[in-house]
C-alpha cells in the first residue's frame, strides 16, 4: 500500500446495505469499489484491490463461488476475501466458507469497529506477502545478474581453450563436458530472470505471426549439436499463430530439453491443428513422471520426485508463456506410451508472413 490505501471490492446486490457500508468505509479512509452481482465483481476485481468483501447470498452464485474463482485465478490469488453473510451464519457456515478459501468470515449485522480491524488487519497480512515476495524478486533477480558476470570470465576461458589445438587434443573430451556444463548453466539463469520478471509481468508481450512449425524446426537444429538422442519434427498441418516469438522459443526449447534430458531413443515433436488451436507435442520414452507429482509438475520450484537438476522452474515457464498466449499445457506420462506434453495455442485465423525464429 505505498499510497497508504486500503482498496477493496464490496459485492452486495443489497442496495441500501452496499451503500451505508461502503459509505462508512470511505468515511474510516478505505478505497472503495462496488459491484451488484458476481459476474459484476469478477469482472471488476484487479491485482491492485487488497480485500474483497462478498455477500453470501447474491442472485447468481453463492459467495464461496466467487471466492474460489478469485483464488484460484493466478492474478487475483493474492486478493484477501471476507465473506459478510446475515443468512449463512451457523459455525458450520462460517467454517466451509474458511475451508473453501475465505481469509475472514464475519456475520451481519456487524459492528462497524469490529469490521474496520478485521480489513486492517487482512490489510496487514497482504502488505507482509507482498513485501516479502518482493524481497524475494530481489534476492533472485540479483542472484541471476550477479552470476552472469563469472560465467562470462568462464565463458572467454573455455573459448580460449577450445582454440588451442595443444589443449582441446589431449583434454577435447574434457572441454566439452564443461561447454555442455556451461550452457546448462546459462540456460538455469536464464529460467531464473524469467521467472522473476514473470512475477509481476514486467516484460511485454509482443505479438506477431508465429510459423509454430518453423519454429519447432529451429529449435530441434540448435538442441541437436548437444543431443544424445535423435530429435524428430513432424508437421502434420499449418500451424500458424499470433504471439511472441522470443518467449515462444522458450516455451518449446525448455520442453525439448526436458524431453532430451529425462527421456531415452528418439524425441518426437509434432505439430499440428485441432479445431482452432494450434497443438504442440512433445514425446520422449523412458521413465515416466510419477502420478503423485503430476498434480504440482507446473508450480515453481518443483521437480518430479527423483529428477534432479535445474531450479525446477522450467515446466513453470512453460505453462506461464502458454497462459500469456491464451493457451494451455498438459502432460500424460505411463510406462508403455512415454511422457506427452501437449500445447494448445489459439491459432491465426488466416497463415500470415511469420516472423522469423529467434
Amino acid at each position: 500500500m505505498p499510497d497508504g490505501k486500503i482498496r477493496i471490492l464490496f459485492i452486495e446486490d443489497d442496495a441500501a446495505k452496499r451503500y451505508v457500508i461502503a459509505r462508512q468505509l470511505r468515511a474510516a479512509g478505505f478505497e472503495v469499489d462496488e459491484a451488484t452481482t458476481g459476474e459484476e465483481g469478477l469482472g471488476k476485481i484487479r491485482p491492485e484491490h487488497h480485500i474483497a468483501i462478498l455477500d453470501m447470498r447474491l442472485p447468481d452464485m453463492h459467495g464461496w463461488d466467487i471466492c474460489r474463482r478469485i483464488k484460484e485465478n493466478p492474478r487475483t490469488a493474492a486478493v484477501k476475501v471476507l465473506e459478510l453473510s446475515a443468512t449463512l451464519a451457523t459455525a458450520e457456515d462460517r467454517a466451509r466458507g474458511l475451508e473453501l478459501g475465505a481469509d475472514c468470515y464475519l456475520v451481519h449485522p456487524v459492528e462497524m469497529v469490529e469490521l474496520t480491524a478485521s480489513l486492517r488487519a487482512l490489510a496487514r497480512l497482504r502488505q507482509a506477502e507482498d513485501d516479502k515476495a518482493r524481497a524475494q524478486e530481489l534476492f533472485l533477480g540479483a542472484l541471476g545478474h550477479d552470476l552472469r558476470n563469472p560465467l562470462n570470465t568462464i565463458s572467454t576461458g573455455m573459448e580460449l581453450l577450445q582454440t588451442s589445438e595443444a589443449v582441446a587434443a589431449e583434454h577435447g573430451g574434457t572441454l566439452q563436458r564443461m561447454s555442455r556444463a556451461m550452457d546448462r548453466m546459462c540456460r538455469m539463469i536464464d529460467q531464473l530472470l524469467v521467472f522473476t520478471q514473470s512475477l509481476h509481468e514486467t516484460v511485454p508481450m509482443k505479438r506477431q505471426p508465429v510459423d509454430l512449425a518453423e519454429l519447432a524446426r529451429s529449435v530441434a537444429r540448435d538442441a541437436a549439436h548437444a543431443s544424445p538422442h535423435p530429435i524428430q519434427v513432424h508437421a502434420e498441418a499449418p500451424a500458424p499463430i499470433l504471439g511472441d516469438a522470443g518467449k515462444l522459443m522458450q516455451l518449446v526449447d525448455n520442453l525439448v530439453g526436458n524431453a532430451i534430458r529425462y527421456g531415452e531413443g528418439t524425441v518426437t515433436v509434432r505439430v499440428g491443428r485441432d479445431g482452432g488451436d494450434a497443438m504442440l507435442r512433445v514425446h520422449n520414452h523412458g521413465q515416466p513422471i510419477p502420478p503423485a507429482a503430476l498434480p504440482t509438475l507446473f508450480e515453481p520450484f518443483t521437480r518430479a520426485s527423483g529428477r534432479g537438476g535445474g531450479f525446477g522452474l522450467g515446466l513453470y515457464i512453460v505453462d506461464q508463456i502458454a497462459r500469456k498466449h491464451d493457451g494451455s499445457v498438459a502432460v500424460a506420462s505411463n510406462p508403455e506410451a512415454g511422457t506427452t506434453f501437449t500445447v494448445r495455442l489459439p491459432a491465426a485465423s488466416q497463415p500470415t508472413a511469420s516472423a522469423p525464429a529467434p
